[in-house]
């Protein structure tokens, strides 16, 4: 029998500030990809892996706004993608944030 992923696998605390019942893992595939990139654990990645094909998350991570720059990192090395190929890459905010990310 293959158990089916839900959100109820990932790390409880990907989902601090949302209701994890109300998070549909296609509906909020973008959402999901960028928050395990940023705060998940390499177990939450792995999940991600086996919910979604390459190409989806390949689909996903290029079209996000904005991704911290060590997730961003790690998701063109682990998914071969290139940082021009990346929407937060090449429109980048206009004015340098006051802090590091």
């Amino acid at each position: 029998m293959i158990h089916q992923i839900s959100t109820s696998d990932f790390s409880s605390h990907l989902f601090w500030d949302v209701d994890v019942s109300s998070v549909d893992l296609e509906k909020n595939r973008a959402w999901l990809v960028r928050r395990v990139l940023e705060k998940g654990l390499l177990k939450d990645w792995l999940l991600l892996k086996k919910c979604y094909s390459k190409n989806e998350l390949r689909e996903a991570v290029t079209s996000l706004r904005s991704l911290e720059k060590k997730a961003t990192s790690f998701a063109c090395a682990t998914l071969d993608l290139d940082r021009t190929q990346l929407r937060c890459y090449t429109n980048k905010q206009s004015q340098a944030t006051p802090w590091n990310s």
